[in-house]
């Protein structure tokens, strides 16, 4: 190590802890984050992905407050009485008030989750149908979750502005992460806009995870036909999904057309989970399984088992 980097590692340390939190994702950034987080969680515990990912963008500042940061909290919850859990202090309501301090954001948004489907005043809100976004942004601020007067309109503000009311709708016409399309015609060039020439060979809202643009498969598609539409070999978009051969696709199944990365964007730490495997885990944070299984080596001899965590940057 030469002299100037030496002296540039020694002086890390001593950087304060918001450092981090120099670069502030934009809305979309934080929506492609974490919005299959959200999903995952509404399918789960039936709270709209809507309100989930508006709340938060606006309890978090787009990730960048010192709560998400450095206490990887992104919704504000408070410790209360029942939180074992680390914590961090914060002036809010009071100075110096107790936060819950979480490993990484997944915790977050599952204890976010929790949290709500766990307190009996929240209760009404689940009788509510999951894409009523509206009743649940007033019932979250009649059921005392902010005391902001104006919450659910700031919350109905972010959903509509970013069409977040799309991910509510995971099976239906541009559902699941299309609130933001990119539709392409077989000679890859925009749509035309005549009636006569608006049935576009892609119908895929092309979206992106970890940078990476990926598909999400219909009923009655294969590899074969996805590789098709977007002209490449058959090899090629196994190889770019970490596969060696093909199997019967499933409608739902998220498919990357572009080459994957070598590590995750923001989460550092991947708990393993009942049923996940490597290769759906390297999937899920759009990271190339060669580079997972290189940061974490004990992975090419040993399966997944339930708690063990994967460094995923």
């Amino acid at each position: 190590m030469n002299r100037i980097a030496r002296q540039l590692f020694l002086a890390l340390p001593l950087l304060p802890a918001t450092a981090a939190a120099q670069y502030k994702m934009s809305t979309q950034e934080y929506i492609d984050t974490y919005k299959q987080l959200a999903i995952r969680t509404m399918k789960e515990y039936r709270i709209p992905a809507s309100i989930t990912m508006a709340q938060g963008l606006l309890e978090s500042g787009n990730g960048g407050s010192r709560l998400a940061v450095e206490g990887n909290n992104h919704f504000g919850i408070k410790c209360k009485g029942s939180w074992r859990g680390e914590t961090i202090h914060h002036d809010d309501d009071a100075k110096g008030e107790c936060f819950r301090k979480y490993r990484n954001a997944e915790h977050s948004y599952r204890d976010h989750s929790k949290f709500l489907t766990e307190s009996p005043r929240y209760a009404r809100l689940f009788e509510l149908d999951v894409t009523d976004y509206k009743g649940w942004a007033y019932g979250l601020k009649e059921a005392g979750y902010a005391t902001n007067p104006k919450y659910p309109e700031l919350l109905i503000d972010l959903i509509e502005k970013n069409r977040l009311y799309l991910l509510d709708r995971p099976a239906g016409p541009g559902g699941l992460f299309g609130h933001r399309k990119e539709r392409r015609d077989a000679d890859d060039t925009p749509a035309a806009s005549s009636p006569q020439q608006q049935q576009p060979v892609h119908r895929h809202v092309i979206e992106q995870n970890n940078r990476v643009r990926y598909i999400v498969s219909e009923e009655g598609e294969s590899f074969a036909s996805i590789a098709e539409q977007y002209n490449m070999p058959i090899r090629r978009l196994l190889r770019l999904n970490d596969l060696s051969s093909a199997f019967p696709l499933p409608a739902g199944t998220a498919v990357y057309i572009s080459p994957k990365r070598k590590r995750a964007a923001l989460t550092r730490i991947h708990t393993i989970e009942q049923g996940d495997s490597y290769h759906a885990v390297a999937q899920r944070y759009g990271i190339k399984l060669r580079s997972l299984q290189k940061m974490n080596p004990t992975i090419r001899y040993f399966p997944p088992r339930v708690g063990q965590e994967l460094r995923l940057r």
